[in-house]
């Protein structure tokens, strides 16, 4: 079948044509669109403007040869899903009521304890999908799309990132058709499970503002480190500073007895 792998034919259905799209596919789209926003040809603040679908249709003909996506259609819808399912991260690392989220750089996931959970998914259901699972285009669709998230529902006033920085005393940081589920995760991530390591607040290439939890946590281990730093450099000191006085004191006392000989 030309060497085109089956889970990528389109198939027939009562509805028409339906596709199930592979993760390489996925992968490829994204990595062509952030390839087209980089380029800024097509970019608006909505992400991109008339003509960019044509243009991705091009760019992925080149990358997966085989695959036969076409601008609408396929590549349409699947941009839709994507960016519907971005959003829901997004809203709930950077809702302005949302802190008890975080988000693990290394696993691709949403990290927070159950009863935080709990609590936002009674009037957002929708984001229940990612309490097992990850979405790993998240930093590349913010990088495209957050300026225009920014400026809807979830936007911050000047005042409000005025009041939150000088409450904190810490520098404003200059701030993922058919689905697919990704990469699922085998149980619920909590704060205790996350590495830490790879967790940080999404910088610029977001444009998004991380919670103030986690920026107090990053401020809380920086500030521990530095502490053991300093007490660990005045110990050195202390001890370098007893050696040369013994020394000095050494010293002396030998060039009193020398003196003395002499006499």
């Amino acid at each position: 079948m030309s060497g085109v792998p089956e889970s990528i034919v389109p198939s027939q259905s009562s509805r028409g044509t339906k596709r199930k799209w592979v993760p390489e596919e996925d992968a490829a789209l994204v990595s062509c669109m952030v390839d087209l926003h980089n380029i800024g040809t097509f970019n608006a603040d909505t992400g991109f403007k008339a003509g960019y679908l044509n243009e991705l249709e091009k760019m992925l003909e080149k990358a997966l040869p085989n695959a036969m996506l076409k601008a609408r259609p396929n590549i349409e819808s699947r941009i839709r899903l994507l960016k519907r399912d971005w959003s829901i991260v997004y809203d709930m690392l950077n809702g302005q009521n949302n802190s008890g989220f975080g988000w693990d750089d290394h696993r691709q996931v949403i990290v927070a304890e159950d009863a935080v959970w709990d609590s936002y998914l009674k009037s957002h259901k929708e984001a229940g999908q990612f309490k097992h699972r990850s979405f790993p285009y998240y930093d590349q669709l913010t990088a495209i799309y957050a300026k225009d998230r920014a400026t809807g529902k979830d936007a911050q006033t000047a005042a409000d990132v005025l009041e939150e920085i000088n409450a904190e005393d810490v520098p404003s940081a200059d701030i993922n058709e058919d689905r697919n589920e990704y990469y699922d995760c085998d149980a619920n991530v909590s704060f205790d499970d996350m590495d830490v390591s790879a967790t940080e607040p999404q910088t610029d290439k977001n444009q998004g503002g991380s919670s103030s939890s986690k920026r107090k946590k990053k401020n809380s281990d920086t500030t521990g480190h530095f502490s053991s730093s300093v007490n660990g450099a005045a110990t050195l000191l202390a001890k370098n500073m007893r050696a040369i006085g013994e020394q000095i004191s050494w010293s002396i006392a030998s060039d009193v007895v020398v003196h003395q000989g002499i006499q």
